[in-house]
C-alpha cells in the first residue's frame, strides 16, 4: 500500500463521514421541526449543507494532493493487486453484513412493537460495522468512531437519553460523524505515514 494510494483512501472515508453526518442532522431536523419552529430548522438545513459541502470539499482536495487515480488500482497485466482484492474483499463482506443486521434489527424492533429502538438500532450496527474497517483500512481512528457511536446509540436505546431520545441519538451521531472526518482530514498524513509502515494482508 503506497502512501498515495492510502490517501486516497482515506479521502473517500472523509466522504462517507461527511455524508453520515448530513443524514443524522437532517434526521434531527425532521424530528424536532415540530418543536423548534421553521426558522432553527431553516438555519440548521444551512448548517446542515453547509459543512457536509465543506467537507467534501476538503476531501476533493485531499484526493488531489494524493495524486492517485482509481486506474491505478489495476496492476499493468491489468489485474487489481492481491492486497487491493484482499481490502474489496472484506469491505464487501463487511457492507453485506452492516445490511443484514441493520434488516434483522428493523424485523426485531417491529415485531417486538418496540420501533422507538429501529433509529439506535441501526446506529449500533453503522458504528460496530467500523470495527472490522479499522483494520481492513488499518486507520485506528475508526474505532474511535465505532465506540463513540455505539456509546451514544447504547444511551438511546436504555433510555439514558431521556425524552428525545431520537433527537438526542440523530444530534449525537452526526458530531461523532462530523469530527470523526475533521479528524481524518487533520491528520491525514500522520495517519497514513503510520498505516503504509504496517504489514498489509493479500
Amino acid at each position: 500500500m503506497s502512501e498515495r494510494q492510502f490517501l486516497w483512501g482515506l479521502s473517500n472515508g472523509v466522504m462517507v463521514f461527511a455524508i453520515a453526518g448530513a443524514f443524522w442532522l437532517g434526521l434531527w431536523i425532521g424530528t424536532a421541526a415540530p418543536r423548534i419552529g421553521g426558522l432553527v430548522c431553516a438555519v440548521s438545513t444551512v448548517l446542515q449543507v453547509g459543512i457536509c459541502a465543506a467537507l467534501l470539499w476538503a476531501a476533493v482536495r485531499l484526493r488531489r494532493k494524493s495524486g492517485f487515480r482509481r486506474s491505478e488500482l489495476r496492476q499493468a497485466e491489468g489485474r487489481r493487486s492481491p492486497e487491493t482484492q484482499h481490502i474489496l474483499a472484506g469491505l464487501r463482506w463487511t457492507i453485506a453484513g452492516q445490511t443484514a443486521l441493520i434488516a434483522f434489527a428493523v424485523w426485531a424492533c417491529v415485531r417486538a412493537g418496540s420501533e422507538q429502538l429501529i433509529w439506535p438500532a441501526i446506529a449500533l450496527v453503522v458504528s460496530l460495522h467500523l470495527i472490522p474497517l479499522a483494520k481492513i483500512f488499518h486507520v485506528r481512528a475508526y474505532y474511535g468512531t465505532a465506540a463513540a457511536g455505539s456509546v451514544v446509540s447504547i444511551m438511546s436505546i436504555t433510555g439514558l437519553a431521556g425524552a428525545y431520545a431520537v433527537e438526542s441519538l440523530a444530534a449525537g451521531m452526526a458530531t461523532v460523524m462530523w469530527i470523526s472526518a475533521l479528524y481524518l482530514l487533520w491528520n491525514a498524513d500522520a495517519i497514513a505515514a503510520s498505516a503504509v509502515g504496517e504489514r498489509w494482508a493479500a
